[in-house]
């Protein structure tokens, strides 16, 4: 009997980290409201899982008619591709502490990517730290 509440009970805790590790899962509006970014996870070569996420919806998806493109990419090869459905957070591994770390944001506007680690704030808000040399910025994204 005491074999089995001692298995559940580890069982309850693997199941705790799963959740956490997936708590930034879904939706998310930027700061400023003009995008939503559609976290997921996938399956990395060596068994980890990595996040990452892809602008899923624009305020304002077309410019004089046609769709928003990544114009501003350092990379002139990169300009055509379009916003909508472009990756701008990649290759994020949880971490303790309901952290992820290791991946980068992308950011359209500036056409450059920069390292970035995430984490839920105690209000439920993404928390985004983006590192640009010696400088950081924190934004927060909402559900």
């Amino acid at each position: 009997m005491l074999e089995l509440l001692v298995i559940a009970a580890m069982l309850a805790q693997a199941g705790q980290g799963v959740a956490a590790q997936d708590a930034i899962l879904g939706s998310w509006l930027t700061e400023d409201g003009a995008s939503k970014v559609e976290i997921t996870a996938t399956g990395a070569a060596d068994g980890s899982t990595v996040f990452a996420g892809k602008v899923v919806w624009l305020e304002q998806p077309t410019l004089a008619g046609k769709p928003v493109h990544d114009a501003n990419n350092s990379d002139a090869s990169l300009r055509a591709r379009p916003i909508l459905g472009l990756e701008v957070l990649s290759g994020f591994k949880a971490g303790a502490a309901g952290a992820w770390s290791g991946g980068t944001m992308y950011s359209p506007r500036k056409g450059k990517s920069y390292p970035a680690e995430l984490s839920l704030a105690p209000d439920g808000r993404l928390q985004i730290e983006v590192k640009a040399g010696f400088v950081s910025k924190t934004v927060y994204w909402t559900r």
